[in-house]
């Protein structure tokens, strides 16, 4: 009990808040206020953090980051000057990806912990939220409240996903590898399993493919196969919402006509068609950054079947595609496109336990998160991004070591280390 309230009557220091408030900061996918737009409870954090480190003179960009920033900003004023995409619409989109990816690669790289520390501070806090979202799923149940699946305290089972999913493939890695964080990994799969989201099971299939793949050789690939093929039957038996969305999905392709489809699959496929459309219109320059909303618009009427569709489902997704490679490849063309390709598969290519670890729980999201969302500044991303890209770097210069204990490394390094 002392030792407690010596713990709970420390102060915290600037740069102690920094590090948790930032590992915490990817969570905060909840939606604030309705003052005209909706905002990410994320974001006030990244503008407070980054006015901090303004004033501890801690506030860096690389020159690279800019050149890249430039590099975009410059492509996209080209191809939505063709297209005649707004200004305004470029200008609003810049400014957001440029705050947040500078606040989150400066904190990330000026704060202290390496890599490893980052991803098991963020993970801990992950792994709170999960737990607190089985207790609300509970008590939700008890009392009859909500669809049945577990949310947490974010609006739908995708967003808890979105959040988390590095978390629990970051549990599961070390529980392989190094046997840590098994119970966190069971309790963590636990509420994916009561989410019942398509894109957790998504991510969980990737999880177990890229910890599991190389690991598998002669006859046991034809057992992974076979307990694969096992896991999609169940959850298309077990799982009421997912054999919807298929079933769905199945009846809309085989028809042709996405009006009587439910909201997952009327964005998914009309955002398809019109993202296709634009890039074939716009192969190599796309119509630039923003521009989405507006041939959106232009390609949502040719759909078959659009007058008897929900009023409600004709505006999903409007202005992000559904899908970052769908808005991308509309928004920035083929370059666009190969760039971020290039990104996941030439960062993902690092050997030697620490780095496939992070590679692991990492990879898995940027794919779902990119598959099924097209927000370019969301709270998490770079975050995420970040630790990917750093994860490579320090791969490339042989910075990180193989952990050789038991236990793992302090979270924190020394505060009067950061200068």
């Amino acid at each position: 009990m002392n030792r407690l309230s010596q713990t709970l009557q420390k102060p915290i220091g600037v740069v102690e808040y920094l590090r948790w408030s930032t590992a915490a900061i990817p969570l905060m996918f909840l939606i604030i206020g309705r003052l005209g737009a909706d905002i990410m409870l994320g974001y006030p954090f990244i503008v407070a953090n980054s006015l901090i480190l303004l004033i501890l003179d801690k506030l860096r960009v690389h020159r690279n980051h800019i050149v890249a920033l430039l590099a975009v900003s410059t492509f996209s004023l080209v191809g939505g000057t063709l297209a005649e995409t707004p200004i305004t619409a470029q200008a609003s989109q810049i400014l957001g990806i440029s705050v947040v990816s500078i606040y989150f690669f400066c904190a990330l790289a000026v704060l202290g912990p390496s890599v490893r520390q980052w991803m098991d501070m963020y993970a801990r806090i992950a792994f709170g939220v999960a737990v607190y979202g089985i207790a609300h799923w509970g008590t939700a149940k008890l009392f009859h409240m909500g669809d049945g699946r577990l949310t947490s305290f974010y609006a739908e089972p995708s967003n808890f996903v979105y959040t988390t999913l590095p978390a629990i493939g970051y549990f599961i890695n070390c529980y392989v590898t190094e046997k840590r964080y098994g119970p966190e990994a069971a309790i963590f799969i636990l509420s994916y399993l009561l989410a019942e989201s398509s894109l957790g099971f998504m991510g969980l299939s990737l999880i177990g493919i890229f910890t599991f793949g190389r690991r598998v050789k002669g006859w046991q690939v034809v057992l992974a196969f076979l307990l694969f093929g096992g896991f999609l039957a169940g959850l298309y038996f077990g799982s009421t919402n997912v054999r919807i969305r298929a079933q769905n999905m199945a009846l809309a392709l085989s028809t042709q006509d996405i009006s009587k489809a439910n909201g997952t699959t009327f964005a998914f496929l009309s955002n398809v068609y019109i993202s296709s459309q634009a890039f074939a219109a716009h192969p190599l320059t796309g119509v630039g950054i923003g521009g989405y909303s507006n041939i959106y618009d232009t390609y949502i009427a040719e759909l078959t079947g659009i007058k008897q569709t929900d009023p409600d489902n004709l505006n999903l997704n409007r202005s992000d595609a559904n899908s970052l490679f769908l808005r991308v490849a509309a928004e920035l063309g083929a370059p666009g496109l190969i760039v971020l390709l290039s990104f996941l598969i030439i960062f993902g290519r690092v050997r030697g336990l620490p780095y496939q670890t992070m590679r692991n729980a990492l990879l898995p999201y940027l794919i779902v998160r990119m598959w099924r969302y097209g927000a370019y500044f969301s709270v998490e991303v770079y975050f995420f991004a970040g630790l990917y890209l750093f994860n490579y770097l320090n791969y490339c210069q042989g910075a990180l070591r193989p952990p050789n204990m038991a236990k793992p490394p302090p979270l924190l390094h020394n505060a009067a280390q950061v200068r």
